[in-house]
């Protein structure tokens, strides 16, 4: 708001909405809304401003022989649309401001300023508090000096304030160690600090083989010597036609981070795993690279790395080899591990203390430098300072599907459809521990692009997959005996057709052809 109206509103003749009756006198009305108007006896006229937009010429709404009546100043207005403006024919307006408790002022909004405490409209308080020096000392009792005093002292405190860098609040200053010493604590903290610590401005972008993981993308993450991976990443998979806008970069940090798993990494998967042992990959800093990627995973919405061992896990929380975690049952698990380690004597816990003292040697001269170079990697987005590794539930469940018309024949074939999606997953539930076979988690990365349910906590909320149905496919293609569904990863909807998935059998068949071999991004 400029000046100038700033200065019209204080006169009480600022902008207004006025209400005219059809059986109203539009003169008495006005007068009403603009007190000073009844001072205006060399008249006045009607303008209104032409098109355009900034400083537009006014023109004059010309009056009837009677003056101006209300049917005249609605057609002018276009049903009340247009502003007017009111302009003296021989005077010149009085712009002095009217006392702060006119009643032309009752229905505006008033604060009181702080330095001489009068009640004031705010249009009349923008300009007040440029000039207002406060009340004279003389003008104040002593209980009205201690309680201003006091004001103040409160005001300058809350300026005195921080922002917590992990969650983002304000905090005064003498509270915020106190704050800082349990906030983080919690998952949703950790991973949503991590996300504002990517750079949203530039790109890390890499165009990549997905037949060739994760070796081919660690070697392209390297190369990448005029980007940082603390910029946000994108995807393009070779000879695929997709456009990353989520999903490409999810599936490629899905993929990564089981490829590193196995590639980098050994032992049961129950018991979690050690690093291998290759002076190949430390010496070219690959251990570095995948902690890289694992902070780029967890920061911007791939899979958490479920698979250290615990003592690998605290090391890379601490820097420091803790194997005080030890049982008589996992001992007795890792004895060929002991007895690699050197440990000839008997395996019991009874001997813990010599049988650590042993595996902390072996761990020291062989895989600490490769979990060193996994936390230096890490210490991207600062994860190693806000350590929170979480393992994920692959599981989801289909959500929102855009059933027919209720009570059709279409919806009794979709719920149908939702059913045997249902079934599906529960079998390939049960069936997981077979070797090659289809698991919920293959189902999840074909549909989203990720084979787990998102672990930052907005996209967690969000996180919802959509069920579309085709029934008119043999319409629009003619005879053919196959269709597949159709997968939108970056939308997370999948649409099935309807006439090829008239039983179970048909719905599994094809259903696990597409999981299998439908992985690409070939649709834009």
């Amino acid at each position: 708001m400029s000046f100038e109206e700033l200065e019209l509103l204080q006169a009480g003749m600022g902008r207004q909405t006025v209400s005219l009756p059809d059986d109203s006198d539009h003169a008495e009305v006005l007068a009403e809304t603009f007190p000073k108007m009844e001072d205006l006896y060399g008249g006045w006229l009607l303008h209104k401003a032409t098109g355009g937009s900034g400083r537009r010429k006014l023109t004059v709404i010309p009056p009837e022989a009677e003056g101006y009546s209300v049917k005249t100043l609605r057609a002018q207005s276009g049903g009340g649309k247009a502003t007017f403006y009111i302009v003296p024919l021989q005077e010149i307006l009085d712009t002095s401001p009217l006392p702060p408790d006119s009643q032309h002022f009752s229905k505006m909004p008033k604060k009181t300023c702080y330095q001489c405490n009068e009640v004031m409209p705010l249009q009349m308080l923008a300009i007040h508090i440029k000039t207002c020096r406060g009340k004279s000392l003389s003008d104040e009792t002593d209980e009205e000096v201690r309680e201003n005093s006091f004001c103040f002292i409160m005001m300058e405190m809350t300026k005195h304030t921080m922002i917590c860098p992990i969650c983002n609040k304000d905090f005064p200053q003498q509270e915020i160690a106190v704050h800082a010493s349990v906030c983080g604590e919690s998952m949703e903290d950790v991973l949503r600090f991590l996300e504002q610590q990517v750079d949203t401005t530039t790109e890390f972008k890499l165009c990549v083989d997905r037949e060739d993981l994760p070796d081919r993308g660690i070697l392209q993450w390297q190369r990448k010597k005029t980007a940082s991976p603390i910029s946000a990443l994108k995807v393009v998979y070779i000879g695929e036609a997709g456009v990353d806008t989520g999903a490409l970069k999810k599936e490629f940090l899905t993929d990564m981070i089981s490829g590193i798993e196995n590639r980098f990494f050994e032992g049961p998967g129950s018991q979690g795993k050690n690093p291998k042992y290759s002076l190949t990959d430390l010496d070219n800093e690959n251990f570095r690279t995948v902690g890289e990627i694992i902070a780029v995973s967890l920061a911007q919405g791939g899979p958490a790395p479920a698979f250290f061992k615990e003592w690998c896990y605290r090391f890379l929380c601490t820097g420091e080899v803790d194997f005080n975690v030890a049982d008589a049952q996992s001992l007795m698990l890792l004895a060929d591990g002991v007895i690699n380690c050197g440990y000839t004597s008997q395996i019991k816990l009874d001997n813990k203390e010599n049988i650590i003292r042993a595996i902390v040697l072996h761990s020291t001269t062989r895989l600490i430098p490769m979990l060193q170079q996994v936390r230096k990697g890490m210490e991207l987005y600062g994860l190693v300072n806000q350590m929170a590794i979480i393992k994920v539930n692959n599981h989801a469940v289909l959500d929102c599907p855009h059933f027919s018309e209720k009570g059709t024949s279409r919806e009794r074939t979709e719920r149908k459809i939702i059913n045997f999606m249902q079934d599906f997953c529960q079998e390939l539930e049960i069936s997981v521990e077979e070797s090659h076979s289809l698991g919920v988690q293959h189902v999840l990365q074909w549909l989203t692009g990720q084979s787990h349910i998102p672990i930052l906590p907005d996209e967690k909320r969000h996180f919802k997959i959509t069920c579309m149905f085709d029934h008119d496919c043999r319409e629009r293609l003619g005879d053919h005996s196959i269709c597949y569904p159709v997968v939108s990863s970056c939308t997370r909807t999948v649409t099935f057709p309807v006439q090829h998935l008239n039983t179970y059998t048909e719905f599994r068949r094809i259903m696990s052809e597409a999981v299998r071999y439908g992985g690409g991004f070939h649709r834009v």
